[in-house]
This record gives C-alpha cells, sequence and structure tokens, in this order.
C-alpha cells in the first residue's frame, strides 16, 4: 500500500504528458502562425501601432520563437528514431513540396496579376517572363530556403508595394533546416545518447549570446551588417536546443504550472529590459538571453489546453505561414487597407486559409505519405 501510495503521488513529468498524440502541440502552432499573419498585416497595411509591438520585440518575433520551441522538442524525437537518412528524408517531406508549390503560386498568380495591373507600354508578358528577376529564377532561387545567399524578393518588379517582397517570412526556413542538421550531427555524433553532453553545448551557446549581448564591443560585430546569419542561426538554436534538451531529460522535467508561470515571467522580463533602441530580428538584445525561457511554457500550454483535436490530423499552421505574407502584399496592391484595421486583418487571415487548406490536402498531405519509404534503425539504436 506504501508502495502504491508513492506511486500515486509520484510528480508528473513532461515526458509523460506529452507521450502521446494528446496534446496541443499543432494547436499552438495554429496560433503561431495566426498571430505572425496579422502582425505582418498590420505592418504591411502601415496599421504600426496593431502589429504588436513592445520594446521593439514584435508578437511575429515572439510567436516564430515558439514555433521554434514546439519544433526544437518534436525533432529531437524524430532524431532518436529514425537512421540519417530517414530524418532528412522526413524533414525535407515536411518542407520543400509545400514551400515549392507555394513559390510557383507566387510566380504564375500573385506575379502575374500583380505584374498586369501596371502599366507595360509594348511590353507583352513575356517581359514578365523573361524579367532579369522572372518567375523562373524566382522560384529556382527560394526553392533553396530562401538562403541568404541566394535568394530573390521581387518577380518583374513586384509587388509594387513599401516593402516589395513576395514573401519575407521563408527566411526562417533556411534556419529551421539548420537546426534540423545539427541536430542530425548531434545524433551521428552521439550527443543525444550522451545527452549530458547536448545540454553542455546548449548551456554553451547560451553563455556565448549572453556575453555577446552584454559585451558592446562584441555585440556591435552581430548586427544586418557584420555576422547577421550567425546571429540569427544563435538565436533560433538556441531555443531549438533549449527544446530538444527538455525533449532527452523529458523523464526528469516535472509538469507543473509554477514552473511555467516563473519561466514565462523570466521571458517578460527579458523582453522589457532596456536595449538600447535595438531590433532584436537586427541585433543581440537582452531578450536573447532570456529566448530560453519560453520553451517549457509553450510545452506546458501544449500539454493543458484542451485542445487536443485541432489540427492532430490535419496540420495547416506550415501554409498558414508561407502564404499569409503573400496574400497580404495582393490586398495592400488592392488597396484594401483603406476599409480599415479589422477588415484588412480578417481579409487577410480569411484569404489565407483557402490557401493553407489547399497546400495540407493536395500537397503537405500527399508528400508526408511518402515518409516511410526510407525506412531504417533508430540514429540512437546501435546495440538492436
Amino acid at each position: 500500500m506504501v508502495t502504491d501510495s508513492r506511486v500515486a503521488e509520484s510528480p508528473r513529468v513532461i515526458g509523460e504528458s506529452l507521450s502521446t498524440h494528446r496534446n496541443s502541440l499543432n494547436f499552438l502552432r495554429l496560433i503561431f502562425a495566426t498571430v505572425v499573419v496579422l502582425s505582418h498585416a498590420a505592418s504591411l497595411g502601415w496599421f504600426t501601432s496593431w502589429e504588436g509591438v513592445f520594446n521593439n520585440t514584435t508578437m511575429a518575433q515572439v510567436a516564430l520563437y515558439g514555433f521554434f520551441g514546439v519544433s526544437g522538442y518534436l525533432i529531437a524525437q524524430s532524431a532518436m528514431r529514425t537512421t540519417a537518412w530517414g530524418y532528412l528524408w522526413r524533414r525535407s517531406l515536411r518542407i520543400f513540396p509545400g514551400l515549392i508549390t507555394c513559390l510557383v503560386v507566387i510566380a504564375a498568380v500573385f506575379g502575374v496579376i500583380a505584374w498586369m495591373q501596371q502599366s507595360h507600354p509594348r511590353c507583352g508578358f513575356s517581359c514578365y517572363l523573361n524579367a532579369p528577376d522572372g518567375p523562373f529564377t524566382y522560384v529556382l532561387k527560394n526553392a533553396l530556403l530562401s538562403n541568404p545567399f541566394w535568394k530573390q524578393q521581387t518577380i518583374a518588379g513586384t509587388p509594387l508595394t513599401a516593402l516589395p517582397n513576395w514573401n519575407t517570412p521563408i527566411w526562417t526556413l533556411f534556419f529551421e533546416f539548420l537546426c534540423y542538421l545539427m541536430l542530425l550531427v548531434f545524433a551521428v555524433l552521439g550527443l543525444l545518447r550522451r545527452r549530458i553532453l547536448t545540454l553542455v553545448c546548449t548551456l554553451t551557446l547560451w553563455m556565448a549570446v549572453a556575453v555577446i549581448t552584454v559585451t558592446p564591443s562584441l555585440s556591435d560585430q552581430f548586427t544586418v551588417l557584420h555576422y547577421c546569419n550567425l546571429e540569427a542561426f544563435m538565436r533560433f538554436a538556441e531555443i531549438f536546443l533549449t527544446a530538444s534538451v527538455l525533449y532527452l531529460y523529458r523523464e526528469r522535467i516535472p509538469d507543473r504550472g509554477w514552473l511555467a508561470l516563473a519561466s514565462l515571467v523570466l521571458f517578460v522580463i527579458g523582453v522589457g529590459l532596456p536595449n538600447g533602441g535595438k531590433i532584436p530580428t537586427y541585433s543581440f538584445t537582452p531578450v536573447d538571453i532570456f529566448l530560453p525561457f519560453m520553451v517549457y511554457p509553450v510545452l506546458w500550454l501544449g500539454i493543458h489546453l484542451p485542445f487536443q483535436s485541432i489540427g492532430s490530423k490535419n496540420d495547416y499552421s506550415y501554409g498558414i505561414y508561407i502564404y499569409g505574407w503573400p496574400v497580404t502584399q495582393m490586398f495592400v496592391l488592392w488597396q484594401f487597407e483603406r476599409f480599415g484595421l479589422i477588415a484588412f486583418l480578417a481579409a487577410c487571415l480569411f484569404a489565407t486559409v483557402p490557401f493553407a487548406v489547399a497546400s495540407w490536402w493536395l500537397i503537405e498531405r500527399n508528400a508526408l505519405s511518402l515518409k516511410r519509404l526510407v525506412p531504417g534503425r533508430s540514429l540512437t539504436d546501435r546495440t538492436s
């Protein structure tokens, strides 16, 4: 009886709470994607006071950090359960088919409509196709995850908006895939099996971010003009690895509301600390030191929110994320913001949903059905 009592009173851990698909992590991803779309729409429509900016940190940035927190936990699970080739295959199926299709839709539909709205005297449709920044090069360059070294933002001079870029948010996919590759290296080197080594790597990165942030001579070197790609990767990897460590120690991390609240308070404090007017996306600021504290509250919400059925089978969050910006650009071209904030945001979001749904049912879902074409032993299973 004593043994039973002790077992009954043993604290629940996040590994047990997230051990099945009965969680709300997909619902959270849907919320994060929606927040990104609305925050960006407010910016593109010049409703800047509604963009959700606090101390130069936007709601879109916070939602993006939440994405990486959820992804780090789930991808660590994937890395522990499949081979190197299987892992790469599954990650590629999740990213590339939907992205490439989105790029084709932008080039073949959105870009064409935007180009036709402009005046092109003595210039036929061939001018659109053969422009130096034409649709073919747009798809080709950005299909490589819109990486910082080879990308294209416009198509034949479109869109003619204040922010002429057809799909700004996809720049983060490059860094997300780098995090996937980083975790693959960890798995191949055996760092995931020796989880203390992954913890050490994560703490080292965290300390490096902190030292750079508080040292002006170093912080000035990590800006949009200097080492900006390394700065972005360090920020995202910090969150991603923190979530991966929580997965590796999932049987020891308690599932406690007070711990989630305390972590959230620390993150909010980090957001509110003086940053000298710097913008977190473009340079290290105090909030970057506190980013790891947002991971646990996100996972805790994934455990306790009662929305397990939303997104459990059909995940529209990726489609919303990659289609939100180009759809919003079309409404900006049509000057729909003149109808006011609520009408503009609602139109942008509701018009994005059909594209996201079509992307899931026609592309993403079918692509993911191919994931078992590359089976194999777990990366961390060396004995069986």
